[in-house]
């Protein structure tokens, strides 16, 4: 019995000073240069699709089953900067769907800057425009204490829109339109506007009548000292995105017909590009 408690206290002690020692020697993980990436799918005719780099698995965050008028989970992720080679698959149970590649690229990431990668057009056979991707450099304002809007129209067979910000839906129409004639694929530059209830509507260009689109952009919320500002129309030092959308094209599997994805018709959605300053620690 002695010589078991002994053994015990023996092993005990080697266990401790074992631990001890690896605690000693932590590894100290260092993150290499990053730049950001986040991904749209404005493709509505078909499947959501996959994001994937499929050259490394660190610092390559994924956007998986982006369904059509969403943006990939998370917005911008940090991806390593250097040459990186990004592909596009349909999301699918079916192994043959799945692996056909809807795109492929290699590009340079530059560290510490943001990309947006915007997924449009068509997929099926026969349609105009076919699916394609534009990627886009973002320089992002400091707009203080106003807030900071662009547009981009990915709405295929929407041609040029106007875009109207107004505070209400039955306040007139201004002069001229906030956003005028934003063609296909295009971006606007970022303008500033005091915060406020913001709503857009959406015209075909050089008309006002009928309206394509009417949407309220989300108001945001105030940080405090013990809560972080999200993102709005009426918090200051927002930054945001007017994106415009064609609708499904019927019967494809990106139309959705009931619940709160409807897409049946063309529509707008305010992405968030930046948020203001952090108030909490």
């Amino acid at each position: 019995m002695r010589f078991s408690r002994k053994l015990l206290a023996v092993l005990s002690a080697v266990a401790v000073a074992a631990c001890s020692d690896t605690n000693k020697k932590g590894i100290v993980a260092v993150n290499p240069p990053l730049a950001f990436v986040r991904y749209f799918n404005a493709v509505g005719d078909t499947l959501p699709f996959d994001f994937r780099p499929i050259d490394q698995i660190e610092f390559s965050t994924p956007f998986l089953a982006v369904p059509y008028r969403a943006i990939g989970l998370g917005n911008f992720q940090g991806y390593e900067a250097k040459s990186r080679h990004i592909r596009v698959f349909p999301n699918s149970l079916d192994l043959a769907t799945t692996s056909s590649v809807i795109f492929d690229t290699t590009m340079t990431l530059t560290a510490g800057s943001y990309y947006t990668f915007l997924h449009t057009g068509y997929t099926r056979t026969g349609a105009s425009p076919r699916v394609s991707m534009t990627v886009m450099t973002d320089v992002f304002p400091t707009p203080g204490a106003n807030i900071a809007l662009r547009a981009i129209n990915v709405g295929p067979d929407l041609g040029a829109v106007d875009i109207y910000v107004t505070a209400t839906a039955t306040d007139p129409l201004p002069a001229a339109p906030t956003f005028a004639g934003v063609a296909f694929k295009s971006a606007t530059p970022y303008i500033t506007l005091p915060p406020g209830p913001a709503v857009l509507r959406v015209f075909a260009a050089g008309t006002t009548s009928p309206a394509i689109a009417t949407v309220t952009a989300a108001p945001g919320t105030a940080g405090t000292p013990t809560s972080n500002p999200i993102a709005g129309a009426n918090v200051a030092g927002s930054v945001l995105t007017a994106m415009v959308y064609s609708k499904a094209v019927p019967g494809s599997k990106a139309e959705i017909t009931a619940g709160s994805g409807v897409n049946t018709a063309p529509s707008l959605v305010v992405w968030i590009d930046r948020s203001p300053p952090n108030t909490a620690p």
